[in-house]
């Protein structure tokens, strides 16, 4: 199984839909994973990415929190199928010798990993049977731009 590190590029709203989407890009991709998540998650998702933090921890900031305090660390995120129009990930804890997997939503597991500094990888296969093209342009601001204005509703289908 040969895997592919990515990156959250931006969330963006499904306009048909009304629903949140994260969208992951490969360092050596052009195209775009989207993967539709909860409200929550997005929130999650793009606190993390802005850098912002709360008075009080939030939930995956709490994750965060238990992770350290039981000496382990977030080695990485992986995600690792789709079923039903339903993607699947596992958190990869370590602890010294230990390695811990736990099955996660991928939103939940993105919002961790952003936190503790942890790579996202999916599975090379997965990510480029459902990637879909989108011209990021060359300029940050522009790529910006183009983020926040695109129709993950125009992706079409997952199954396409």
């Amino acid at each position: 199984m040969e895997l592919v590190e990515v990156s959250v590029r931006g969330i963006a709203l499904d306009q048909e839909r009304r629903h949140p989407v994260v969208l992951l890009k490969a360092e050596d991709e052009d195209e775009i994973l989207p993967i539709w998540i909860g409200a929550a998650e997005a929130t999650a998702i793009f606190t993390a990415v802005a850098g912002k933090s709360f008075e009080r921890p939030m939930t995956h900031d709490l994750l965060k929190i238990v992770v350290d305090v039981l000496g382990a660390t977030v080695e990485r995120i992986e995600i690792t199928g789709l079923q039903a129009e339903t993607y699947f990930a596992r958190i990869v804890l370590k602890r010294e010798d230990d390695v811990f997997y736990v099955d996660s939503r991928p939103s939940d597991s993105i919002a961790l990993a952003l936190r503790a500094g942890a790579p996202l990888l999916i599975e090379r296969d997965l990510f480029n049977a459902h990637k879909r093209s989108i011209d990021l342009g060359s300029d940050e601001d522009d790529v910006r731009k183009r983020l926040k204005e695109l129709d993950p509703g125009s992706f079409g289908d997952l199954d396409a």
